[in-house]
């Protein structure tokens, strides 16, 4: 992958209420190798959005504006002579990449748990988002209206 390289879609991270990034906050205490490799996996994703297995799955599907479909990067890094596999849950609004989700999977199945984080992460998300489109909208109405 070439530097400067055009991404199809924009990674950021989940951001709570009280200002914490989660995924952010799991790859600073990881540290590297491990946090090196699954930003690399990541940046892969952003270039090739659109890709399916083995780099990305679905793991639910969203229904309707107000739910979007959560998929996982999945990253298999190699720390001495183990293999250790992470999965970095996400879903796509507009093109952000938005990062809800990061924990070592020890289990065949991504647990149902995991996946209800990045679920409620991601509802509350696009409420915010929502909320903020009409703001948005409304300053600029009254901007248009100021100026006639």
């Amino acid at each position: 992958m070439s530097p400067g390289a055009t991404k199809k879609i924009e990674a950021e991270f989940f951001k709570t209420n009280a200002g914490n990034e989660p995924v952010k906050d799991e790859l600073l205490k990881l540290g590297r190798p491990i946090k090196t490799e699954i930003g690399a996996d990541i940046y892969f994703v952003e270039l090739n959005w659109k890709i399916d297995k083995p780099y990305v799955d679905q793991l639910r599907q969203g229904n309707g504006p107000s739910e979007r479909t959560i998929y996982e990067v999945r990253s298999s890094v190699q720390v001495g002579n183990v293999s250790q596999e992470y999965r970095t849950l996400f879903f796509v609004y507009d093109n952000r990449m938005v990062l809800t989700h990061l924990f070592n999977k020890k289990s065949q199945k991504t647990p149902k748990k995991e996946i209800d984080i990045a679920w409620e992460r991601m509802k509350a998300w696009v409420k915010e988002a929502s909320v903020r489109k009409v703001k948005a909208s409304k300053a600029t109405r009254k901007k248009t209206i100021k100026k006639k």
